[in-house]
């Protein structure tokens, strides 16, 4: 009798081991996850101020007075931001393990011990997008700090930051599981910000609802349909204008996708074949016709005013327009280069070479030209991003990548009014970057379904609407951020 006990006893006891290792190795995990969260943090804190410092340097070498008063809005912010960076430690307190001095037949060992609270939440069931009209239901989860699912003695309270900045407070749902369901509608296009606080503490993250807005277009050669669309731009009257590159045409909708018309140009040697476009403060078109090699200049209407670039572009990617001077920038992807014209289409200059060094290119695509001047250039297989200064000298570089983690080639850009770049990269994706090269964030998600985003464009709506030509959709994709 007394060795069956003890047999008994043994086998709980065993059990009861191997409870406390599974339950080690859950917390194990659980925090090797959280330490790689943090470097990855650490290691994007510490590319934005080198990024900083890197841009700042090269503009108090080789920028003039102009350039330094201008970005001094934007830069003197940012600098504070970045000396005010707060470095969290990822220490955590170690949790105890208490024996029972004691244990009955349950063969109870011991717990266990942490000193968190259960003041955090997590939040699920969280879209990336959401079509406006329609409501989602966020699933907030109540846990500990060793992450178990607890059903807290505090209220749940919810609220959400609207387009407009409004405050609301939403209704939240006791599920009386440890769970709580908040109902969010969208009724106009934008961010949604939604913060849930458990008593007084909110939780590590509150989800952010970005929109895909609207897709126009599907594969075809009929009004409104798109056979690799390759550039896109945004005319004076808010129209999109899109280069249908291969039904070798121009196709103009309104803001909301609806077809308005085409604009087709069949005076040259070879079919027009339109790869990008820019359009100019007074709503001249400047299109980019790779067929041709050519820059076709036209009214909004598609009547031809001019052709120029046919003896120096090899093979032409994008296109800009300075608005300081109204001088046209090409991306020569044949000459590894940039070329400029005047928008009377006389050639000036070109800048860069094959390589990888300062002010090289490998394969040059997407070009953006801000208010002093300065020209970014998409450097594609660099895996880069090249500033120039109004006097195309050399200033920096970034890398095009999101979050720390791996590069990715750059193809479309463009800068918006307050000097955030976006920029369409494969594989996939639609990045937001600062100036200086310090990344924002990532526009899209992998639900909107990006293939291969090459040119884009943006409204003039506050915040701006991201546009992207998905070529190999044969769509035009529409972004609120």
């Amino acid at each position: 009798m007394v060795r069956m006990k003890a047999e008994e006893i043994i086998k709980k006891t065993k059990r009861e081991e191997q409870r406390l290792i599974d339950e080690l190795n859950h917390i194990y995990t659980d925090k090797i996850a959280k330490t790689a969260t943090h470097i990855d943090d650490l290691e994007l804190k510490h590319a934005n101020i080198k990024s900083a410092c890197t841009y700042m340097e090269a503009l108090m070498h080789h920028g003039n007075s102009a350039q330094l008063l201008s970005t001094r809005a934007n830069a003197l912010p940012r600098i504070r931001q970045l000396l005010g960076v707060f470095i969290k430690p990822c220490v955590q307190n170690v949790d105890l393990f208490e024996a029972n001095e004691k244990f009955n037949e349950i063969g109870m060992l011991g717990s266990l011990r942490s000193d968190g609270s259960t003041s955090t939440c997590t939040d699920e069931n969280i879209p990336n997008q959401q079509v406006k009209g329609n409501s989602v239901d966020l699933l907030i989860t109540t846990r500990d700090s060793s992450g178990k699912q607890v059903i807290p003695k505090q209220q749940v309270k919810a609220k959400v930051r609207k387009p407009c900045g409004a405050l609301e407070e939403l209704s939240v749902s006791d599920n009386e599981d440890g769970t709580y369901t908040v109902t969010l509608c969208r009724q106009v296009d934008g961010v949604y910000e939604v913060t849930v606080t458990i008593g007084t503490h909110p939780p590590q993250e509150s989800p952010v609802i970005r929109g895909l807005v609207k897709t126009i277009g599907s594969k075809g050669n009929a009004e409104g349909q798109l056979q690799h669309p390759f550039g896109v731009a945004i005319n004076k009257d808010k129209d999109i204008v899109i280069a249908d590159t291969a039904n070798n045409r121009l196709q103009v909708t309104d803001k909301d996708g609806k077809f308005k018309k085409s604009l087709v140009f069949t005076q040259f040697n070879h079919p027009f074949r339109p790869c990008d476009i820019v359009i100019s403060s007074d709503n001249t078109y400047y299109s980019l016709d790779d067929s041709n090699n050519q820059v076709v200049v036209s009214d909004e209407n598609g009547h031809l005013i001019r052709c120029f670039g046919q003896n120096e572009l090899q093979d032409p990617q994008g296109i800009a327009v300075n608005p300081v001077d109204g001088n046209v920038y090409v991306t020569d992807y044949g000459g590894n280069c940039v070329r400029v014209y005047t928008k009377h289409g006389k050639y000036l200059e070109s800048f860069g070479s094959k390589g990888k060094g300062q002010g090289e290119f490998d394969l040059p695509w997407g070009i953006a030209v801000e208010s002093t001047g300065m020209v970014y250039v998409a450097d594609c297989n660099n895996h880069r991003i090249q500033v120039f200064n109004a006097d195309k000298k050399y200033l920096n570089s970034f890398d095009c990548k999101s979050g720390g983690r791996g590069k990715k080639k750059p193809r479309g850009i463009s800068i918006d009014n307050n000097t955030h770049l976006y920029v369409t990269a494969h594989p996939r994706c639609l990045l937001k970057f600062e100036s200086t090269g310090d990344f924002v964030c990532r526009i899209d998600c992998d639900k909107d379904g990006l293939k291969t985003p090459t040119g884009i464009a943006l409204t003039d709506d506050v915040p701006c609407r991201v546009v992207v030509a998905d070529s190999y959709n044969h769509r035009v994709k529409v972004f609120a951020q």
